[in-house]
């Protein structure tokens, strides 16, 4: 059943509320089980559309490493060793090479950034609204960071909001997701910069 959100004025949807249960010791799963539900929530509740740029940019850069080790590979067993060794040498390089490109993709272009949605237009007129999620967890620590970022389509300015809270606020004794509160929480975030669309 949808349900109209008083502050936003978006339709909702009811997102499906299966429960998760995690070794709430495990801090990856704890963080992977969040980001899954950050997800849910932009994509099921909110009903945007999710866009793989992001991961396709990874995959291209991986994509084209492994074809320069595939090329060695298949040109060794033509041409075996030491004929093959300037084909080898210069696939090894290319190989690192991309390999640090992918470094710098991962680190500066997707940073932590698990979800590109677009936000369509009604009308079909003005260009997507684009809705990022990124969150942190540091190794042995239980402070969640959640960021959302919204862009406007139109104007191309951005603008984020982010809480910080212990993992404990979101899971039981047992390790389940309390997905009704995380809810809540990732739905202010997201009203908070709808609202701010619908002043400017």
């Amino acid at each position: 059943m949808a349900a109209r959100n008083g502050k936003s004025g978006i339709l909702e949807k009811r997102i499906d509320e299966k429960p998760v249960k995690v070794d709430k010791w495990d801090g990856a799963a704890v963080k992977n089980s969040l980001d899954d539900a950050a997800k849910k929530v932009l994509l099921e509740k909110y009903g945007y559309v999710e866009n793989f740029s992001l991961v396709d940019g990874r995959l291209f850069i991986c994509t084209v490493s492994c074809l320069f080790a595939i090329v060695a590979l298949i040109w060794d067993y033509l041409h075996p060793f030491p004929e093959s060794k300037p084909v080898l040498a210069c696939c090894l390089f290319t190989y690192f090479i991309m390999m640090g490109i992918l470094t710098l993709y991962t680190s500066y272009k997707e940073k932590n950034i698990f979800l590109v949605s677009l936000q369509k237009d009604p009308a079909g007129m003005d260009p997507d609204d684009v809705w990022q999620l990124s969150s942190r967890l540091k190794r042995f620590d239980d402070q969640y960071t959640l960021r959302v970022s919204f862009t406007d389509g139109k104007t191309k300015q951005t603008r984020e909001a982010e809480f910080t809270k212990s993992v404990g606020a979101f899971f039981d004794e047992n390790g389940t997701l309390a997905m009704n509160q995380y809810e809540k929480a990732v739905s202010k975030l997201h009203d908070s910069l709808a609202s701010d669309k619908k002043t400017k």
